[in-house]
């Protein structure tokens, strides 16, 4: 029952726009009689997923952030297996009480350190990843942009945005293509910009 709703919900606001844009197209038809208005559709979401652009962005994340990770949570792991020895050796009584309370106000201390570490991790994570995709996204719709000028194409429509296409409205691939040259195009010119190896 949810699905239909939403079904309908979609549909509706398809046909609002649908509603919205013949106005537009007719009059951009009267205006331009001897060039046809031309429409296209782009996948945003296969761009966001699949550009080099977008590879890069995810490999300099991992690159920046996993090997942290990797050292808090061995940090932890480290934590646990104290605290488990600890515990071993309260159950046997081989430690004194003083001894005890010591190392289970050391234990604490850390532990608080490394939720702290751990929060701040997750944050600057977080941050760091939207503003990715920020940047991302911009450069979707800049390239999305000089492909529809390039081409030109009066409207672009994003994947959310109809509902039946045909594939040869479908511009999808030539904006991949050119994030890719972009791509290259901005690796050749860091490339060329760094400063020669002594050797």
């Amino acid at each position: 029952m949810n699905g239909f709703s939403t079904f309908i919900q979609r549909t509706a606001s398809h046909c609002l726009l649908a509603v919205l844009l013949l106005p537009a197209l007719a009059i951009a038809e009267d205006n331009a009689s001897t060039s046809p208005f031309r429409i296209a559709i782009v996948d945003v979401s296969v761009l966001l997923e699949n550009s080099p652009q977008s590879k890069a962005a995810n490999e300099k994340l991992k690159s920046t952030y996993v090997p942290r990770e990797e050292s808090l949570n061995k940090e932890q792991q480290a934590i646990q297996q104290l605290e488990e020895a600890l515990a071993v050796r309260i159950e046997a009584g081989t430690v004194s009480e003083a001894d005890k309370l010591e190392q289970q106000r050391e234990l604490r201390d850390r532990k608080r350190k490394n939720v702290r570490a751990l929060e701040d991790f997750r944050e600057e994570v977080r941050t760091a990843r939207d503003t990715a995709v920020d940047n991302l996204q911009s450069q979707i719709v800049l390239a999305i942009g000089e492909v529809r000028e390039r081409e030109q194409i009066d409207v672009v429509l994003r994947e959310s945005d109809y509902i039946v296409a045909s594939n040869r409205v479908d511009m999808t691939n030539k904006v991949m293509q050119h994030l890719e040259q972009k791509f290259q195009a901005d690796k050749a010119a860091a490339t060329s910009a760094e400063p020669p190896r002594k050797e």
